[in-house]
């Protein structure tokens, strides 16, 4: 079955600027999609952001986010988002990882 695993992170007013968003993608998601992860995106909103992955499984994403190279990729988004305002982790408003019970993908994607 598959799996989201959904972060929110409170900005504290702070805007997310294309540099944040590019570490993260350039970063964190691009390693998990090389790694078996289905796709992914981050949104924001006046107050937050959420980033959201979807895997094949449990396991597959464990393995990614249990490796040593998922610790070095946290620094650089750490650290980016950091120099923006918004610290990770302690600007963490939610996660979780959960099973998805419906989902639609159009043809072509």
């Amino acid at each position: 079955m598959p799996i989201a695993r959904y972060w929110v992170v409170k900005t504290g007013g702070n805007e997310v600027t294309e540099e944040m968003a590019s570490t993260w993608r350039d970063n964190f998601l691009a390693y998990a999609i090389e790694n078996g992860c289905m796709r992914g995106a981050l949104a924001a909103d006046d107050e937050r952001v959420i980033a959201v992955s979807v895997w094949p499984n449990l396991e597959t994403m464990n393995a990614v986010i249990e490796s040593d190279h998922y610790k070095t990729i946290g620094e650089a988004v750490s650290a980016s988002w950091g120099a923006g305002g918004i610290s990770i982790p302690d600007d963490i408003e939610f996660s979780c990882n959960g099973e998805i019970l419906a989902m639609v993908v159009p043809e072509g994607m």
